[in-house]
């Protein structure tokens, strides 16, 4: 008896991964942007985000309210407005988001 228990649960554990796979992988594209943004304490920065799969627009428009972290990981300020956003791998349009981006340690 307790042998089969113990087959029961172990066939469950090794066939839980895959369930919870196939469950996950329409969100498993990430997505990385940077984006120059004002704050509602009067500052601009350059912050970097991960996302799902979607248009930049789409995700310029969720960042509106969302909370920014400082240095610390523990204050913050919440995003006032966003100026431009790109994926990580491209260079922003506006020369004073490449000087805050040279700036900012990532």
């Amino acid at each position: 008896m307790n042998n089969k228990l113990l087959a029961a649960m172990l066939a469950a554990f090794l066939v839980s991964p895959l369930t919870l796979a196939k469950n996950t992988d329409k969100n498993s594209v990430r997505i990385h942007y940077k984006c120059h943004l004002a704050l509602t304490d009067q500052s601009d920065v350059v912050h970097r985000f991960v996302s799902a799969a979607r248009t930049e627009s789409e995700f310029e428009s969720e960042l509106q309210g969302r909370m920014v972290y400082y240095a610390d990981g523990v204050s913050g300020s919440t995003i006032e407005s966003v100026y431009e956003c790109v994926t990580a791998d491209k260079i922003f349009k506006t020369k004073e988001a490449r000087e805050l981006e040279a700036i900012t340690p990532f």
